[in-house]
């Protein structure tokens, strides 16, 4: 058979003219050349279905990385307020003019009697209520955008806002009005 003769259906012979083929080329050769494309499109779905799996798996991995440093940074939080409250309590009982000082604050202020304070003790005081104006305050911001748990927030911040909220209020110390609405509401809830 010549090189550039093919066979047609009918038994025929067909010269190509350049580098096109005729029909009846096509036709017989046509379950070769589907076939051997069908390998590579079989062979482009399993990698595409290959690829989809992948890109399932890294977005299953992502999300357990995201829960894992979620609950991580979590637990840097409560750490962290921990830390700060532990520093609070220190910087109060560093000094025993420190604690004299808040002591007379808290039960003047409970007595109605706050005229009855020196000037020193109610400058040591306003020192000693800012630290723990910033503390509880930040502590409430955590605790508002979930960054504390409830259990910290009551046990903590509310009990000491419960001993401490009539000084902060009546020193007239720089309070946020939501800070300050939260202390309200917890003295009179108290």
């Amino acid at each position: 058979m010549p090189p550039f003769l093919y066979p047609v259906d009918d038994g025929k012979f067909e010269r190509l003219s350049g580098l096109k083929q005729s029909v009846p080329r096509f036709r017989i050769l046509n379950s070769f050349v589907w076939r051997h494309k069908m390998d590579w499109d079989a062979l482009g779905a399993i990698a595409e279905l290959l690829g989809a799996v992948a890109v399932f798996m890294t977005l299953v991995y992502l999300a357990v990385q995201l829960k894992q440093n979620n609950a991580f940074a979590q637990a840097q939080a409560m750490q962290a307020r921990t830390d700060t409250q532990l520093n609070m309590i220190s910087f109060v009982l560093s000094d025993p003019k420190y604690l004299r000082s808040i002591r007379k604050t808290v039960s003047s202020i409970a007595a109605s009697e706050k005229e009855g304070l020196s000037e020193e003790d109610k400058a040591t005081a306003n020192i000693i209520l800012g630290v723990m104006r910033t503390t509880l305050e930040n502590t409430f911001e955590q605790y508002r955008k979930g960054l504390i748990g409830e259990d910290f927030y009551q046990g903590i911040t509310v009990q000491t806002i419960k001993t401490f909220g009539p000084a902060i209020l009546s020193q007239d110390l720089w309070l946020t009005p939501d800070f300050k609405k939260e202390i309200e509401t917890i003295l009179i809830s108290s």
